[in-house]
């Protein structure tokens, strides 16, 4: 199975936070599935049938704006909570709940955010989403040497869900796991932690939308450049170019990325990934993200 997550808050130090309390109210209370609150589907639909969300952040965009935060950090969901740390390293800060702002067959039977599709041809793990305690640590300019990725949280999108490496645990096979992920791209650990390996279809599918950023600082975006083009990447998944977020300045970014496995069983079989198991740059420190 997947690298599980051990979860738990470090301490937290002296910052400017912006953005919702990432502590969701139970869903069980009103009966309607609060997740998607400020929300609403586009036109554009994976094959799976996941619709990429319009996400209204309009409840904490002018509060981001005042503590200086700009370009994609303001396209990060007001369930996530934005802060800048003080101390010798300042780092952009990012807490999240975990969960999904759309329906998964991964919610128990009972939450009101339970939708019983399963994407075709897949099939359905044994886990189930529960709400965690992301603290999740970015540098405010990405710095020294590219490292192989390890642990489960490499990154997080824009809706609060984590991101984890293009790799499963030891003895497992990504590409067979992939066949567990929901209509929307995404599967739980057997401690419950809903994660993205691959394109998540509610945020990017085939386009050059901000999908999120890698604890190295370095932003994601989905498949294409601005331009509709597939771009050539390098090594660890990205280029430098310019984005929809920076127009004029070319600045290194990942793009999610088709690869093709070569381990027997699955060996042929494609999957788009967020990441290709190694940084560009040094990732931030993490306790949450084992």
């Amino acid at each position: 199975m997947t690298l599980n997550p051990r979860i738990a808050l470090f301490a937290a130090p002296l910052w400017l936070a912006t953005g919702c309390d990432a502590t969701t109210p139970s869903n069980m209370n009103s009966g309607l599935c609060q997740l998607t609150d400020a929300t609403s589907p586009t036109a554009s639909v994976s094959p799976s049938g996941c619709a990429i969300l319009n996400r209204d952040r309009s409840a904490c965009d002018a509060e981001r704006k005042a503590a200086g935060f700009s370009g994609f950090w303001l396209k990060f969901s007001c369930r996530v909570k934005l802060a800048k740390t003080s101390g010798a390293t300042p780092y952009i800060q990012a807490t999240a709940d975990g969960l999904p702002d759309y329906k998964s067959n991964y919610f128990a039977t009972t939450d009101p955010c339970y939708d019983p599709t399963t994407a075709s041809g897949h099939v359905h793990n044994p886990n189930s989403i529960a709400t965690k305690s992301y603290v999740v640590q970015f540098p405010l300019t990405p710095s020294g040497a590219s490292q192989a990725m390890t642990g489960a949280v490499v990154g997080l999108s824009i809706n609060g869900v984590p991101v984890f490496g293009n790799f499963a645990a030891p003895g497992d096979d990504i590409f067979r796991e992939a066949t567990t992920f929901d209509t929307c791209g995404a599967h739980p650990t057997p401690t419950s932690a809903y994660h993205y390996h691959s394109e998540p279809y509610s945020i990017s599918y085939d386009d050059s939308n901000f999908i999120g950023v890698l604890r190295d600082g370095s932003p994601i975006y989905g498949r294409r450049d601005p331009d509709g083009t597939l771009p050539t990447l390098d090594t660890t998944g990205g280029h430098t170019g310019v984005t929809v977020d920076s127009p004029s300045t070319p600045i290194y970014h990942y793009h999610v990325n088709e690869q093709t496995s070569t381990t027997a069983g699955t060996a042929g079989q494609k999957q788009w990934f967020l990441t290709k198991g190694s940084y560009h740059a040094a990732p931030a420190p993490c306790t949450t993200c084992m």
